[in-house]
């Protein structure tokens, strides 16, 4: 691991070098030590069955951080060796993107050309094995490390399709899986489409490519597609914000006990002429929420669909000396206006929910409000502020509906259609039912 500071989001974490002795402070924080050492050595020794002490103190410690809050974690090794792979955008696997819904963990789509799409796994597929492994009893993270591994070796998927078949053995050659963060294509002669999946290293070098070469093919307005995007790298988030802001604005600030910071655009030539809709939804989240703030606060996209997640917090990831890592939150982010987006998440500019297709599964999706020891907004108002219903949608579904069928963006289209600058070009749409504000 590099040294130095580099940032992190995650849904949003900052990953810092070196941790320091701890202090206490207080005869109160001694004493509770004490019990929990006592308690320990009592497990230890009049339990029913002997323990390995390694597995108790770790759920001990895990149990610590997650009483803090949704997002502060105690990653062990292997866990925080699969966060670091997954910030690099390379790694050897299968290529499935997976949820769970409850206990059950599905396939949210194949990534396209990697084993598993060749193969035929397809989004909505329930995973019930890996290599003859429960994955009720493994959970997501055990099941995603066993997915992963050296290219060239093999891994068993035991899928469950409903209304197909019940078990079907998917035996899959595992390779070296490139995340293409960015994907991009025309949708009509003058609007270009960029769909971001998450931030990663590469992400706001794929999209500064991905704008060149869609001005190139004549595009004179953009979508920016931020829905189910979880966040990623902090960094890159701000280089992202920096391609369409002029130079040295304010992207986003950080507060903490003992910090302060603000980013600011960093782009001598950014691309101001051309006009923006940014697609959000409710699992747009983190750093793709300081990107849509920012586009947002400067007026520099329209923002369309439905109420971001609203996670408003930073956390620091600390490594410590046996390979593991406290992922902890230290600050609250701001967007340039100094809004906190914390609970309430971005609100679109124009509501537009999305049309399930009909037969098309779908799963329901938290937002930050309703995990578990969520912070408050630090404006103090959360409990006068309410969001209308209608701003929310909580159901989304399970892999991609086809661009043609996506009333969503259908609805970015037609806006981009009326902007003179666009050109007025008829792109001889229909409006779908279930549109509002849109029209």
């Amino acid at each position: 691991m590099k040294t130095g500071n580099v940032l992190l989001i995650l849904a949003i974490g900052i990953l810092v070098g070196g941790v320091g002795h701890a202090v206490f402070a207080d005869g109160g924080t001694d004493r509770s030590l004490k019990v929990f050492s006592m308690v320990y050595a009592l497990i230890q020794k009049d339990y029913v069955d002997p323990l390995t002490p390694k597995p108790v103190l770790t759920g001990a410690i895990k149990g610590m951080v997650a009483s803090l809050d949704p997002h502060s974690e105690y990653m062990t090794p292997q866990e925080y060796h699969e966060l670091e792979i997954d910030t690099k955008g390379k790694f050897g696997g299968v290529g499935i993107k997976i949820t769970t819904n409850g206990k059950n963990i599905l396939v949210q789509a194949p990534i396209p050309g990697s084993p598993a799409d060749r193969a035929g796994v397809k989004a909505g597929d329930e995973i019930i094995n890996v290599d003859g492994k429960s994955t009720a009893r493994l959970g997501l993270e055990n099941a995603v490390h066993m997915m992963r591994g050296r290219a060239g070796t093999s891994v068993d998927l035991t899928i469950r399709r409903k209304g197909v078949f019940q078990k079907k053995d998917f035996i899959l050659i595992r390779e070296v899986i490139r995340i293409h963060t960015v994907h991009d294509r025309m949708l009509t002669s003058r609007v270009g489409y960029i769909h971001v999946q998450e931030f990663s290293e590469d992400t706001a070098k794929e999209m500064k490519e991905a704008i060149a070469g869609l001005l190139a093919k004549g595009m004179k307005g953009l979508i920016i597609d931020l829905r189910n995007n979880p966040g990623g790298l902090l960094n890159d988030a701000v280089d992202a914000s920096s391609i369409f802001l002029p130079e040295n604005k304010v992207v986003v600030s950080m507060k903490g006990r003992r910090q302060f910071h603000e980013f600011h655009s960093r782009n001598p030539r950014p691309y101001l002429h051309f006009p923006i809709v940014v697609l959000v939804n409710t699992e747009t989240a983190s750093a793709a929420e300081i990107l849509s703030g920012a586009l947002q606060d400067y007026k520099r996209a329209t923002i369309m669909g439905t109420q971001t997640f609203g996670k408003g917090s930073v956390q620091t990831i600390l490594p410590l000396f046996d390979g593991s890592a406290l992922r902890l939150t230290t600050a609250r982010y701001f967007t340039p206006t100094g809004r906190s987006i914390q609970d309430y998440g971005i609100s679109p500019d124009v509501i537009v929910k999305q049309v399930i297709p009909r037969g098309m599964k779908s799963i329901k999706v938290p937002r930050e409000v309703n995990l578990k020891h969520h912070f408050l907004n630090p404006d103090g108002a959360e409990s006068k502020v309410s969001i209308p219903s209608d701003h929310i949608q909580f159901h989304l579904p399970i892999g991609r509906i086809p661009l043609k069928q996506d009333n969503q963006v259908q609805a970015a289209l037609r806006l981009l259609d009326r902007n003179p600058k666009v050109g007025g070009e008829s792109v001889g749409l229909l409006a779908p039912a279930g549109l509002r504000s849109a029209s």
